[in-house]
Order: C-alpha cells, then structure tokens, then sequence
C-alpha cells in the first residue's frame, strides 16, 4: 500500500485540509463543532480543493463534527453530496464520531442522498482513520 506524503492546503481553528497530489487523495478533519453557517463555509472551502486537487479519494475525518440543524441535513443530501458526482471522486471514507445521535445524522444524510439517485461514488463510513485509509487505497 502506498504511503501517504500529505501536505496541509487549508488549516482554520475549526477545519483542517491536507492533500497528497501523487495519490489524487485528500484528507479532512473537522477540529471543534460549529454553528451550521461556520459548517457549511468549511464543508464548501473542501468542495473546492477536492474539486481544484481533482481527488479520486476523500477521507473525511468527523470524530468532531457537529450536530447538524435540519436545513444543513437537507442541504448536505440534496446538494452537497450530489455536487461530487461532477468531480473526479471515486471513493469518499468518513471516520464516524462515538457519539451515537451525530453518528446517525450522518448516516442518514448520504442514505438519503443515495436513496436519491445523487451519488456516482463509493462512500463508505469507518470507526477509525487507519481502516478508512486502508480502503481508500486498496485498488
């Protein structure tokens, strides 16, 4: 498997990007929990790198995410996810937080994106980074 050179592209006290341009891969990580408009500048500042990097593969790290308003679940189904499919992703991993409430919430946000037809790519959630990478550059 491959080893990960990553360099950081965007870091913010609440967010924070790295890329590996050799492996088109990117890597997020969201550091505290925000408000729903600090969530959703971030979730678009890492639309555009992915989108900029062309990156197949995506780990998105949401150990700290937070509890998502109704409209910003409605917004992350019904645009968010769907705008991917215009890019070059192939693989999206999300590192899923314990608390059980946001990992739900997140869970039925790409059930609910899928369930409309809006994803081209693969997207799996994990426990952990370790496994998620692991499946993002397993060929």
């Amino acid at each position: 498997m491959p080893t990960l050179q990553l360099t950081t592209v965007y870091s913010s006290d609440n967010f924070k990007i790295e890329a590996d341009d050799g492996l088109a891969y990117v890597r997020t990580e969201w550091l505290r929990p925000l408000n729903d408009d600090q969530f959703v500048a971030e979730t678009m500042r890492a639309y555009d790198v992915i989108t900029e990097k062309q990156a197949e593969r995506v780990l998105v790290n949401a150990q700290q995410v937070s509890v998502l308003g109704p409209e910003t679940k409605d917004w992350l189904s019904n645009t968010y996810y769907s705008l991917f499919s215009r890019t070059s992703l192939k693989k999206m991993a999300r590192v899923m937080p314990d608390n059980l409430f946001k990992k739900l919430a997140l869970a039925s946000v790409v059930a609910r994106a899928d369930a409309a037809g809006e994803i081209s790519y693969q997207i799996q959630d994990f426990a952990s980074e370790n496994e998620a990478v692991h499946w993002l550059l397993e060929e």
